[in-house]
């Protein structure tokens, strides 16, 4: 009875009690509990080793590889709902043509979310080619540069000039905490005595914030400095010597008398950007 009943215990899980005490069978022995300890603590040593962190020249690599990349295409990305455009610039009838006549390319970054009215505005006067072709008649040292005039078409292409809306007024921010985009300083560009019905814009070459008081007079783009050379570049006419009339008349009155007046060729919407602009 001893016997049986050590045996009984010692028997595996799936023994059958039936067969005990059958000489055909011989007895089965669990394995020692410390081999299945052993073999748990193998595997687990090995899973630790496989996971460990890479070195840290390797992880400051990989870090360094990541944050360049982010920082790459922040540059080039614009913030939300700010719109770009270009406009093709140059200096036509400059007798010497050299490298002081004014010319480029003008990077204009429009602030929508800031200012909406005159924004959208300024973007459907773009979209309908207005700034193609038109003469920069009034340029001020340290004042403005101001553009919008529309010239007689070459020949053969439609001389039907747009009638543009007057908008409202986009209100001033309510606190700029020192943001200037919404002030004239050099730099900022908005409608000529804040009225777009007009079509003409002017640039801020200088600090003119004293213009902020005046009614519409908050600007709603700004370029760049690498534009504002450009701009800086512009030969300056004294005003009131017949500009406006006779960029009226066209090329070659412009020529003729004013040849060093510089031209804005086109104006687009730049294309690719992640912003709807419609």
């Amino acid at each position: 009875y001893v016997d049986r009943r050590y045996e009984q215990l010692n028997m595996p899980l799936n023994h059958n009690p039936s067969s005990l005490g059958t000489a055909s069978r011989p007895r089965q022995r669990r394995p020692s509990r410390w081999k299945g300890w052993v073999i748990s603590i193998l595997i687990f040593s090995f899973i630790v080793i496989c996971a460990k962190p890479p070195p840290s020249d390797e992880l400051s690599a990989s870090t360094t590889s990541i944050s360049l990349s982010s920082s790459t295409s922040k540059k080039k990305a614009l913030a939300a709902g700010e719109v770009l455009v270009k406009c093709d610039f140059l200096t036509p009838f400059d007798d010497e043509n050299n490298e002081s006549s004014a010319k480029g390319t003008l990077l204009i970054i429009v602030h929508r979310s800031l200012a909406p009215l005159a924004s959208n505005a300024f973007l459907d006067m773009v979209r309908n080619h207005h700034f193609d072709h038109i003469y920069l008649f009034r340029v001020v040292q340290g004042f403005i540069v101001q553009w919008g005039i529309e010239s007689p078409k070459p020949v053969g292409e439609d001389n039907h000039k747009i009638k543009f809306p007057k908008v409202g007024i986009d209100p001033p921010p309510a606190n700029n905490n020192g943001d200037t985009r919404r002030s004239n300083v050099r730099g900022t560009l908005n409608f000529a005595g804040g009225n777009s019905a007009t079509g003409q814009v002017y640039i801020n070459r200088g600090n003119n914030s004293r213009l902020d008081k005046d009614s519409g007079s908050l600007p709603f783009a700004t370029l760049d400095e690498q534009s504002m050379a450009i701009v800086d570049s512009v030969y300056s006419y004294k005003e009131g010597m017949g500009q406006v009339q006779a960029v009226k008349k066209g090329d070659e009155e412009v020529k003729r008398l004013f040849p060093r007046m510089s031209r804005i060729e086109k104006c687009w919407i730049e294309d690719g950007l992640k912003y709807d602009i419609e």
